[in-house]
């Protein structure tokens, strides 16, 4: 499963779908646990488990959706190339869409130079068509397999535990821990620095968790 996770998912987009099943996993224990005060340690994993799963499955579709919207939007960028009636203009038309990323590590010369690339590279290809592809769906099925990996240490404790809140208590810290790892991770590759960003992370997700169950989620 891990090697069809990397093969599937860039490492951004699986740090980042790591965090995020990690975020809503600590709000769903927790809501969890209030709505069910009587229940034991194995009914909340039941609970818990079908929340993660449930998450999976929007997140993947989710996913799949975003590759669908980018494909369009790319292809709405190269009808107004297409289109254009000058050369200025198809140049004009790419500059609104990609110097917004050009800007800091190129000069105007080398801008230009790239846009007049681009407006030829699209006029003789044409439009892209915008479709579902295979690995749309291959990457939406890794973005709920990654999730399901991610949040399953979590679940752990309401195995092993009798006791229900201890369980809960066992199954934060774990999920904290488990925070922490990934936005050091994070930061490591990112060169931000790994404790700095995995304290933030930690912090930043036990906000979010705790602003979910305040407000019912």
């Amino acid at each position: 499963m891990i090697g069809f996770v990397r093969r599937n998912l860039d490492p951004v987009d699986r740090l980042g779908e790591i965090l995020f099943g990690l975020i809503m996993a600590l709000g769903f224990t927790a809501a969890v646990r209030l709505g069910h005060e009587e229940a034991d340690s194995r009914a909340l994993f039941v609970g818990i488990l079908g929340c993660n799963v449930a998450w999976g499955i929007v997140d993947g579709v989710m996913y799949v959706l975003a590759a669908l919207f980018e494909r369009g939007r790319l292809a709405r960028i190269a009808h107004e190339v297409v289109d254009a009636r000058t050369d200025e203009a198809a140049r004009t038309a790419v500059a609104q869409h990609v110097d917004e990323h050009l800007l800091p590590v190129t000069t105007a010369e080398q801008r230009d130079q790239i846009h007049g690339w681009v407006v030829e590279a699209v006029r003789q290809k044409g439009p892209p068509t915008v479709r579902l592809r295979a690995d749309d769906l291959l990457g939406g099925l890794a973005v709920g397999v990654i999730i399901l990996l991610a949040t399953f240490p979590m679940l752990v404790p309401f195995l092993l535990v009798s006791d229900a809140d201890v369980a809960v208590r066992l199954s934060h810290g774990i999920g904290l821990l488990l925070l922490f790892l990934t936005g050091a991770a994070w930061g490591r590759s990112s060169g931000a620095g790994a404790w700095r960003v995995g304290i933030g992370v930690t912090l930043v997700g036990a906000v979010m968790a705790s602003v979910t169950v305040a407000l019912g989620g």
